[in-house]
């Protein structure tokens, strides 16, 4: 899994220097694992990236990992919308927000739908796929039919069931209690002034 950067060139770069690009794309062409990118990762699965307008360097151009046929560039515009869909391949809702500079393009297969727009991209074997989508593993049957989808790949049998449910709230209220608890507020709220 190739999540999101600050700095899409220079992380790209490392994984080229350190030898992990190699074995990301041996590891897929040898062992059939998938690899998923999100957002930057996304844009590392391609053939080039373009920094024309030097967001993350002086103007050049980075070939990426080449496991999906597409070119990005890099705009001065930045993408912020969220976004609710389907994810192609399993009909299931997925949502979660973009946030990049990238604009990525070519001939690819779409993973996402969002109300008639398609988004993303995989691979015919639908082992290497990606998108600008932040969250897309919040989705709980989603997460459920990707872990189950891994399993079977490993000979094992599938959950067909969510075991985990992504809600933070319920975290967060534990945590502020436990803080509460161990804390004298009223002395935190008078140093605050509240």
């Amino acid at each position: 899994l190739l999540p999101g950067s600050k700095n899409v060139m220079a992380d790209l770069s490392w994984l080229e220097q350190t030898g992990l690009a190699k074995e990301i794309i041996q590891i897929y062409h040898d062992k059939k694992i998938p690899v998923i990118g999100i957002c930057g990762g996304f844009q590392m699965l391609g053939r080039i990236i373009h920094d024309p307008h030097q967001i993350e360097s002086s103007g050049k151009s980075i070939e990426g990992l080449g496991l999906l046929d597409m070119e990005t560039v890099l705009e001065q515009d930045k993408t912020l919308v969220r976004r609710v869909g389907t994810h192609l391949p399993s009909s299931l809702d997925v949502h979660g927000y973009e946030i990049h500079h990238g604009q990525s393009q070519g001939r690819l297969f779409p993973l996402l739908d969002f109300q008639g727009i398609t988004a993303g991209a995989i691979t015919r074997d639908n082992l290497i796929w990606g998108s600008y989508l932040h969250g897309i593993f919040d989705a709980d049957p989603f997460r459920r039919w990707f872990i189950d989808s891994l399993r079977k790949q490993k000979g094992l049998e599938p959950a067909n069931r969510i075991l985990a449910h992504y809600d933070l709230e319920p975290a967060f209220d534990r945590l502020a209690a436990t803080v509460r608890q161990q804390l004298d507020m009223d002395s935190i709220y008078r140093l605050l002034k509240l």
